[in-house]
């Protein structure tokens, strides 16, 4: 089951419960932003169900409350920054801020980031870039959950990608995929919702295909998407990420185990007035755009859609009737708010919103 909750107090309970956690204003919205984000966009296996786990890792002290984020090597194009096991939004903004100020002066802008953990959807980081008028790219490490081709075990992760470039009158294009057929998340998601996973997804820990998403949790490991192709660009991504920062790589990166993540991001900014107007390429994008979207269909089909389109109409709609968030999870907030002693006016006013309707 599920119900229907405001975004805006959904998401000021969220930042409440962490300041409780000693995080900063400044990095809980941060990070509260990131995922509400995902939710919005009907990503929620990047959403707040996330935060329970980013919570019990801040309370063991697997993640560093406030890190001192340090710059390993800097050149005139490029950094290599070490993230100080800080929660991944905060060390992810303070790059992407990076890049935004160094692309004022400079025509492209690369940070590879080690030491950092897990940080939401990467297209919300290459989203803001393309509000910058650059083209983002943003890519991250995860844990071993696919395997090589021809492999019978889990040796690389299924690391995601994102491209964002700016349109005109159009909205942008926001290439946002995992390197697996589906993302780890989406099992995650659900597992919450006490849903089986479709045939195809997974298989368990005996290499055995399965509908279980706690099967798979347990061990079991997700396909390449394309075979051989996304297993190819999964390496590439890793090489960006981990091997460029000289970060963690393989079994050394953890993400759903109470641990440090020691996960690596790589995030870079091109400036497209370095190769023409900006404006101009907007006008181009614009015409491409309607050049995909006047597509004749296929039967069934009513509107082609371009890479993030999708999740943006889904945004409009939930910003205006509210997120689906699961009963479970909301039980969850609620008694992780009550331990953390979240202001009671505040958090009975979130009892009137999760017992609407």
């Amino acid at each position: 089951m599920e119900k229907k909750i405001c975004a805006k107090k959904l998401g000021d309970l969220c930042e409440s419960i962490l300041r409780k956690y000693e995080i900063s204003e400044k990095s809980a919205s941060d990070t509260v932003k990131s995922l509400i984000d995902a939710d919005l966009l009907g990503i929620n296996s990047h959403g707040i169900i996330r935060l329970p786990l980013y919570l019990q890792n801040l309370k063991e002290g697997y993640i560093t409350k406030e890190p001192i984020i340090n710059e390993v090597k800097t050149s005139f194009n490029a950094a290599v920054l070490d993230g100080g096991n800080g929660l991944g939004q905060v060390v992810s903004q303070h790059a992407v801020d990076r890049i935004i100020e160094e692309t004022k002066e400079k025509d492209i802008y690369a940070i590879s980031v080690r030491n950092s953990n897990h940080f939401g959807t990467a297209r919300y980081w290459a989203d803001q870039l393309q509000e910058h008028g650059l083209i983002g790219i943003v890519t991250s490490n995860v844990p071993p959950i696919m395997p090589p081709t021809g492999g019978a075990e889990a040796r690389v992760g299924n690391n995601p990608l994102s491209i964002a470039i700016p349109a005109g009158e159009s909205q942008p294009i926001i290439l946002d995929m995992a390197t697996s057929n589906v993302p780890f998340g989406r099992i995650l998601d659900f597992q919450s919702k006490g849903k089986e996973i479709p045939k195809g997804w997974a298989v368990n820990a005996a290499g055995e295909h399965t509908t279980d998403p706690d099967e798979v949790v347990k061990g079991g490991y997700l396909f390449p998407v394309g075979g051989p192709k996304g297993y190819g660009l999964s390496v590439i991504i890793e090489a960006l990420t981990s091997l460029l920062s000289n970060g963690a790589v393989g079994n050394d990166i953890r993400i759903h185990h109470n641990t440090p993540n020691n996960v690596s991001h790589f995030f870079m900014g091109i400036r497209i007035d370095a190769f023409m107007g900006l404006d101009q390429f907007k006008r181009q994008v614009d015409y491409y755009v309607q050049f995909i979207k006047n597509t004749k269909r296929i039967e069934g089909v009513d509107e082609i859609f371009l890479p993030g389109e999708m999740e943006v109409n889904k945004q409009k709609v939930n910003e205006k009737d509210g997120l689906a968030i699961p009963n479970s999870l909301l039980t969850q907030l609620v008694a992780l708010a009550e331990e953390a002693k979240v202001d009671e006016v505040y958090l009975r006013s979130f009892y009137d919103v999760v017992t609407e309707g």
